[in-house]
């Protein structure tokens, strides 16, 4: 259970990274989404220091195992913030959104009731921050009015190798995915791309 909070702490450390890494690569984007975009970074700060704690009570303090940079390995792809939202807004956190309940669910299981309900609030806490990713995304891409990201253009933004079947859990999230802007014609698409065991439908 340790190691598994311990990889979810650098998961976090890395979302609050990339956030400030994004605010400064991006001067030209409007003042507004920078103001939000370090909003969420203060989010993900607080969301690390809360599994951390956790680490501390567990006796297995964050450094204890060692760890992977997956999301700056391919973060640092993105050359427009229109790539940035889509691949760490609508992807990771996106993915996230799934992730959360089956973790949760795991810990339950293993009876740590604690730490299920740490990943549950992280979990319901960054439907915001795809929300946040969708609403900038749909502005940048010139999305109609109210209808939402466009999953093809979505798809086009994402760096490779990286593909829906890597962005998304299983079962697919549709009510968090609902709440966070994405459409029913974007969910239908992304649910239809498969999982990692199986080929990507781009």
């Amino acid at each position: 259970m340790a190691r598994l909070l311990h990889v979810f702490t650098h998961h976090e450390i890395q979302a609050a990274e990339l956030c400030g890494w994004a605010i400064l690569a991006f001067p030209g984007a409007p003042d507004a989404f920078r103001e939000e975009l370090f909003s969420v970074m203060l989010d993900e700060v607080r969301h690390a220091a809360c599994y951390a704690a956790r680490l501390e009570e567990l006796g297995a303090p964050y450094g204890t195992h060692a760890v992977r940079d997956w999301f700056w390995e391919r973060t640092l792809g993105c050359r427009t913030p229109l790539q940035y939202v889509a691949l760490m807004g609508l992807g990771f956190e996106g993915g996230n959104l799934e992730h959360a309940h089956r973790f949760e669910d795991l810990l339950r299981q293993a009876g740590d009731v604690q730490s299920a309900e740490l990943v549950a609030r992280v979990g319901r806490e960054e439907v915001a921050h795809v929300h946040f990713a969708a609403r900038w995304f749909s502005a940048w891409s010139d999305a109609a009015p109210g209808a939402g990201p466009d999953y093809d253009r979505w798809v086009a933004e994402l760096p490779p190798p990286l593909t829906p079947a890597v962005l998304k859990g299983d079962p697919l999230d549709r009510d968090r995915r609902r709440r966070a802007g994405l459409s029913e014609v974007f969910l239908d698409r992304l649910e239809a791309a498969g999982d990692t065991r199986t080929p990507s439908r781009r």
